[in-house]
């Protein structure tokens, strides 16, 4: 099976730093070299995978992942708590998810199954660059934070997304949809995702889910 990124393997995307204004080179993306496993090696192919992304505010389960062939594998609900859960097809929770008020960037934190501190698995962080919108995952390992462990970045510039490593040219996703700077969030959406061999996927739904949330949260004024 060819790679979802083989119309990438040109030079073709702009840096997503701030020194993009100055010229930076193109950069040419590849696949992982080594399995991304961060919640559960179950949920990696050892092929492309292609996953729809569905929300509809106007329903509990706002936000549902399916493969290709239309299964649900993810949904995303609300606990009365306050935090939202990813769970499977089994409704077990895989990802659960809180959020930090108090933090300037109102940092999401991901948790391994229902929320518990000792099973904190990556922080997100929304931060601005030239032209873009970027959010910076780190592991719980990461305790310094000084670099990114894996970005999603919406680049304004080009309309696209993508889920890439700290290296930025190792692709974990690819979003397929247009990414614009207008300030709405429509009720329904839906779009595919490109998925590399060998990437946790739930992974990559976890953090399309806080994507989504961030921005929903961004366009009501609570993002700095």
């Amino acid at each position: 099976m060819s790679s979802p990124y083989s119309a990438m393997s040109s030079p073709c995307y702009s840096s997503d730093d701030d020194l993009s204004r100055k010229g930076t080179p193109d950069r040419v993306f590849k696949e992982p070299e080594y399995p991304v496993v961060i919640v559960d090696q179950k949920y990696c192919a050892n092929y492309p995978v292609q996953l729809v992304f569905e929300k509809n505010r106007e329903v509990d389960d706002k936000f549902k992942i399916s493969d290709d062939d239309g299964n649900v594998i993810f949904r995303a609900r609300k606990k009365k708590s306050g935090c939202r859960v990813m769970v499977d097809e089994s409704d077990q929770p895989v990802v659960s998810f809180t959020t930090k008020h108090i933090t300037m960037h109102r940092r999401r934190q991901a948790y391994k199954g229902d929320h518990n501190e000792h099973h904190r698995l990556f922080t997100v962080k929304k931060t601005r660059g030239y032209k873009s919108l970027r959010y910076d995952v780190y592991m719980s390992s990461n305790m310094t934070e000084s670099t990114f462990n894996y970005r999603v970045y919406d680049n304004f510039k080009d309309g696209t997304s993508i889920i890439f490593a700290q290296d930025k040219t190792t692709v974990l996703a690819q979003l397929h949809t247009q990414v614009t700077r207008q300030k709405t969030v429509k009720t329904e959406d839906k779009f595919s995702v490109s998925v590399s061999p060998n990437v946790d996927k739930a992974f990559v739904s976890a953090l399309l889910i806080i994507r989504e949330e961030v921005r929903k949260s961004r366009y009501k004024g609570y993002e700095s």
